[in-house]
């Protein structure tokens, strides 16, 4: 409106710059009339200046209204899926919850079967720990009796010869084995 204001005033001077060069008036109300008109001008330079940047801002302003157009659209086109969209996470969350509850109870059985087979693999340790002893124990007797046997071995053949000779014998039946 202001813009519409300044340029009516300044075609206004422009008429009375013309009306009064015609006349015989002072030179001085000529200067003033000159005056006016060049700050008329002045203010239409800066109206257009103020013009053009309302232009460019409108352009802006029009494609930022685009955009946000084109994404609303968008928006709407995304809602209208989303029911699918709900559909097709929720199925696959519950594919996936049963597949996890399934390798869960898998995990829960190999634990099972671990924990037996460590229980198992400690019983047989236990008794190889204990043949393992009786070896040792055996191993001990056995090196007794081949101690004894090379002291008998040992002991001079002539003494129980003696001994032999001294003992009355014995029936061939009662011989022990």
């Amino acid at each position: 409106m202001e813009k519409v204001k300044t340029f009516s005033t300044l075609v206004l001077l422009s008429i009375c710059l013309a009306v009064l060069t015609g006349c015989s008036k002072a030179a001085k109300e000529r200067d003033e009339a000159r005056t006016e008109l060049e700050k008329a001008k002045a203010q239409l330079a800066k109206v257009n200046a103020l013009l053009e940047q309302a232009r460019s801002e409108r352009e802006q302003l029009q494609e930022s209204i685009a955009k946000a157009l084109e994404d609303l659209a968008n928006t709407r086109r995304a809602l209208a899926d989303a029911p699918q969209n709900q559909e097709l996470l929720q199925d696959q969350i519950k594919e996936l919850t049963e597949r996890l509850n399934t390798v869960l109870t898998q995990a829960k059985e190999t634990q099972a079967k671990i924990e037996n087979l460590n229980a198992q693999l400690k019983e047989k340790m236990q008794a190889i720990h204990e043949i393992e002893q009786e070896n040792e124990e055996l191993q001990a007797v056995i090196q007794q009796f081949e101690e004894q046997t090379e002291e008998i071995e040992e002991q001079p053949s002539e003494e129980s010869e003696e001994e032999m000779e001294g003992e009355p014998e014995e029936y061939e039946g009662d011989e022990e084995y």
